[in-house]
């Protein structure tokens, strides 16, 4: 066959034009978590013409497990890809050239690149079948924006993570230029946990507060003394959050009512430290609830864990991104942040490397994520393609150059 003469940068050139058209109609056409009925269908589609995988099942009603199984004898091995799919709702900027079409919604987080760079992948790697022992997963993951995807692999029957060496995911950044990737040695993103507070009082005429127990000011105490378990629990060089994003209770000027909800977020880079906070915030607020007279009911819904690289798997991106990138775009990130990723429960399972490729096109604005004015250039779809098969090739042993 020609294409094995090919090198890996001929063959991802030869691929791209498909796989632009498939990122363009995923841009236009954008959906929200757990209904990416479409977007899951046009990858089917294109999986079923245009490749010879050797599985390709549904994982909720619109992830897809897909499966390489090389033909290399030898002791097997695996190794897991993941793209996600789902957009936001949001309101795409009018001036851009490449936008959604469905009003209101927008892949405002370049989930249409993830899932459009992990096709390039299966397209890539199956032209390596003959000298990989094992095989490949890849997981179109949806809605992770809920933080919901990730577990719907991480938890299914239909795969088996004991089998499963190592697992990789890419993510694109307006912070790099496209043509760049970045990693990070250990904790690249923080853990995400929902916080609700009922603070209870009893509630009367404020003209009398001797007659009342005040929630107001039981809450107001509870969300100083949370940022006090961050600036005295924690030591100067631990990262911990507390971010109380929502205070509901009362609604008239001159009756004090009888309970406030406050809601908030907890994040955390090392297991320790979130499990630190999430033992001390109950603790907190019933004795500041109970020293008022008052009680508090703290409802905290555990989200996914921190993000931590294995550094044999930063190792392997640095290695295998230098030699098909160039060296000068392979950067080493100073520091963590403390959003959230839901392939964390995935890497709960396996050993493995998040990495971020630059969207940013040189020279060109910045558009931040999540935003109305986030894009992506072209260019970044090369790159992502060249990194997540080049982690595969590499963790094979391929020679690929």
């Amino acid at each position: 066959k020609k294409e094995n003469h090919m090198t890996i940068h001929e063959l991802v050139a030869s691929l791209e034009p498909e796989i632009n058209a498939v990122r363009q109609q995923i841009h236009e056409n954008p959906e929200l978590g757990l209904k990416e009925y479409n977007t899951s269908a046009l990858i089917e589609k294109e999986l079923r013409e245009k490749t010879h995988v050797d599985r390709i099942e549904h994982i909720g009603e619109t992830g897809l497990l897909v499966e390489i199984k090389g033909t290399k004898p030898g002791t097997a091995h695996c190794i897991a890809l993941r793209g996600d799919m789902d957009a936001l709702p949001i309101k795409e900027d009018e001036s851009h050239e490449l936008r959604s079409r469905t009003d209101g919604i927008m892949h405002a987080c370049g989930h249409d690149v993830h899932t459009s760079i992990l096709l390039g992948a299966v397209r890539v790697l199956e032209h390596y079948r003959n000298q990989i022992a094992g095989s490949i997963l890849f997981f179109f993951q949806p809605s992770e924006e809920t933080l919901q995807g990730g577990k719907l692999f991480a938890e299914s029957p239909k795969i088996d993570f004991h089998t499963i060496d190592g697992v990789a995911a890419l993510h694109v950044t307006p912070d790099l230029c496209a043509g760049k990737i970045g990693v990070r040695y250990g904790a690249i993103l923080g853990s995400s946990d929902e916080l609700t507070i009922t603070v209870k009082g009893k509630g009367g005429h404020g003209a009398h507060p001797d007659t009342v127990i005040d929630p107001i000011l039981l809450a107001a105490q509870i969300v100083q003394a949370l940022q006090m378990l961050v600036s005295r629990e924690l030591a100067a060089d631990e990262s911990g959050v507390v971010s109380l994003c929502s205070i509901q209770g009362g609604n008239a000027f001159n009756i004090i009512p009888d309970t406030v909800v406050l809601k908030g977020t907890i994040r955390a880079l090392d297991p320790k430290v979130r499990e630190h906070i999430l033992k001390r915030i109950p603790e907190i607020c019933k004795g500041i609830a109970a020293a008022g007279r008052g009680d508090a009911e703290v409802n905290i819904k555990l989200g996914p864990p921190p993000l931590v690289s294995d550094s044999q798997w930063v190792d392997r991106v640095k290695r295998c991104g230098s030699k098909l990138l160039g060296h000068e775009n392979v950067i080493e990130l100073t520091h963590p942040s403390m959003g959230a990723e839901d392939f964390a429960f995935v890497m709960e399972k396996a050993p493995g490397v998040f990495v971020r490729f630059g969207s940013r096109s040189e020279g060109g604005p910045y558009g931040g994520l999540h935003s109305p004015h986030f894009y992506c250039d072209r260019k970044a779809l090369t790159t992502g393609i060249l990194t997540l098969a080049g982690i595969a090739l590499d963790f094979f042993d391929v020679d690929f150059e």
